[in-house]
């Protein structure tokens, strides 16, 4: 069955499945059509036999209770009987009025003058199967089977045909003469008919549903087929796309259903994979251009240093001396990319661990100390009551990133100004601002100064800022840049935790 499954399409699968369904369903319908049919047509037939053999007998009552009335029963009796000894045929239906006494004496096996011979004695010859039936209904009568008003309904065949037979027993009134006889009923209806119909039913399901089977394929393989249209639309468009181009897009034909809303989903997804695409090869080609300067410089120096058959110690310390900080810048560049790939790489490999806010400033402020007195900068930090004051995260990347909002601050900060750091909080972020007295930030710098390689005013590797956003979002927060004037402020977002616990991996 998995084999099945693996090596079907989704189109043959559905028509499949689509027959099947149907094909149990039609095939419950037909048996249970089949069935109650078959039922009501019994029931009907047993009703028609049932309801004529209590009519005649009602009428045969009357008859004598009207007789009777008239004070006749002797002189009438013979001509009663004459009318009332009889076979009717209505419809259907063949009933037979026979005298019980005499119809147990009828020879079973008539000679060929036997009707001429029962009209002399009143008696109405019925069929032998009939007969055999009224003697059984009899027999049980007096076995206390069936009580004496009970019609009872049997199948029986009938000149070998099967027909149903309602059997009642007239039995004499309190009031008749002790000689009078008790008289039988019997209503016979064939069912040769029923069971044709029956028969004609059944040949019209057997070819019916095969038809109707094979209408239902051919409309659900057409059905599937058009529905999948799409679906193969989306399959020969992506097999189209490569890296080398992923602006093209899969069709949508209708937007409100599930393979319109997979092909948006799709889409959404070829353009971010587009757009990482497009910022991994302009990191790639930005990446290239900032370590062609400095790789182009110390291979410069050291070519003009050794081309020279004399120089002296000065000219060999100076081109150390741009050889090293060239080497500084290139490691730093190094450095740099190195903690973006990290950080890049996933949350997953971010430590979570408890760590006070108020020690992770501290020591980023102490450490940007030295910097700040030999640009004639003041730090100035405050620390507002904060609680909670933790953060889950890793305490190395955040001080880089504080540390890289420092350094930023302090390139553009005038001699003799000030930045300030503060913290303020909530119960749910914890919000550090730090704030510089520079030119601020261009208008045309302020939607692409978190993209990597882009510099300001100052000097550097244009990564600074790129690599406190991309900490901060791991951490589950966010840098933004505030309005002000004068100057730039920066404000690090971060959710907090509510106490230090355990390290959480």
């Amino acid at each position: 069955m998995r084999l099945l499954t693996v090596r079907t399409s989704i189109h043959f699968r559905l028509t499949a499945w689509n027959a099947g369904v149907l094909a149990c369903l039609l095939t419950v319908f037909a048996v249970a059509g089949w069935f109650t049919l078959a039922r009501v047509v019994r029931e009907r037939t047993t009703s028609a036999v049932r309801e004529s053999a209590r009519a005649v007998a009602a009428a045969v009552m009357a008859e004598r209770r009207a007789v009777a009335a008239r004070g006749e029963v002797e002189t009438e009796r013979g001509a009663t009987e004459a009318a009332v000894l009889r076979e009717l045929r209505i419809g259907d239906l063949e009933i037979f009025i026979t005298d019980e006494s005499a119809q147990l004496m009828a020879v079973r096996q008539p000679r060929q003058d036997a009707e001429a011979e029962a009209r002399d004695r009143n008696v109405v010859v019925v069929p032998d199967a009939v007969r055999d039936l009224m003697d059984q209904v009899q027999r049980e009568r007096q076995r206390g089977v069936h009580a004496d008003s009970a019609v009872v309904v049997r199948d029986v065949l009938l000149r070998n045909e099967p027909a149903r037979v309602a059997v009642l027993r007239i039995a004499p009134a309190p009031t008749d003469p002790a000689d009078e006889p008790a008289m039988v009923v019997t209503a016979v209806h064939g069912t040769a008919e029923d069971i044709q119909l029956l028969r004609q039913v059944r040949t019209t399901l057997l070819f019916a549903i095969p038809f109707a089977l094979l209408v239902s394929v051919a409309a659900g393989w057409l059905l599937a087929r058009r529905s999948l249209a799409p679906l193969e639309a989306i399959n020969t468009r992506t097999a189209s796309i490569t890296a080398a181009d992923l602006s093209a897009r899969l069709p949508v034909v209708n937007p409100y259903d599930e393979l319109g809303r997979l092909a948006q989903i799709i889409n959404g997804l070829l353009a971010r994979v587009d757009q990482a695409f497009t910022a991994q090869r302009q990191f790639v080609a930005d990446a290239s251009h900032e370590l062609r300067t400095p790789l182009a410089i110390i291979r410069g120096e050291a070519e003009v240093t050794l081309r020279r058959e004399t120089r002296t110690p000065a000219e060999y310390r100076e081109s150390m001396d741009v050889i090293r900080a060239e080497s500084i810048r290139l490691s730093r560049i190094v450095d740099d990319l190195f903690l973006l790939a990290r950080v890049d790489a996933g949350a997953a490999d971010v430590v979570r661990e408890p760590v006070s806010i108020e020690e992770l400033v501290q020591d980023a402020v102490r450490s940007m100390r030295t910097l700040a007195e030999t640009s004639g900068v003041e730090l100035m930090l405050t620390l507002a009551p904060i609680t909670p004051r933790w953060v889950l995260g890793d305490a190395t990347l955040l001080r880089r990133l504080l540390v890289n909002l420092l350094d930023n601050a302090l390139r553009h900060a005038p001699s003799g100004s000030t930045v300030s750091i503060r913290c303020i909080g909530d119960r749910e972020t914890i919000r550090i601002r730090i704030a510089d007295a520079g030119r601020g930030v261009p208008a045309e710098l302020r939607t692409r100064m978190f993209e990597r390689f882009v510099h300001g005013h100052a000097e550097g590797t244009g990564l600074g800022l790129a690599i406190a956003q991309a900490v901060a979002q791991a951490h589950g927060g966010q840098v933004t840049l505030l309005d002000a004037t004068p100057g730039a402020t920066f404000e690090v977002m971060l959710p907090c935790h509510s106490s230090p616990g355990d390290a959480i991996a």
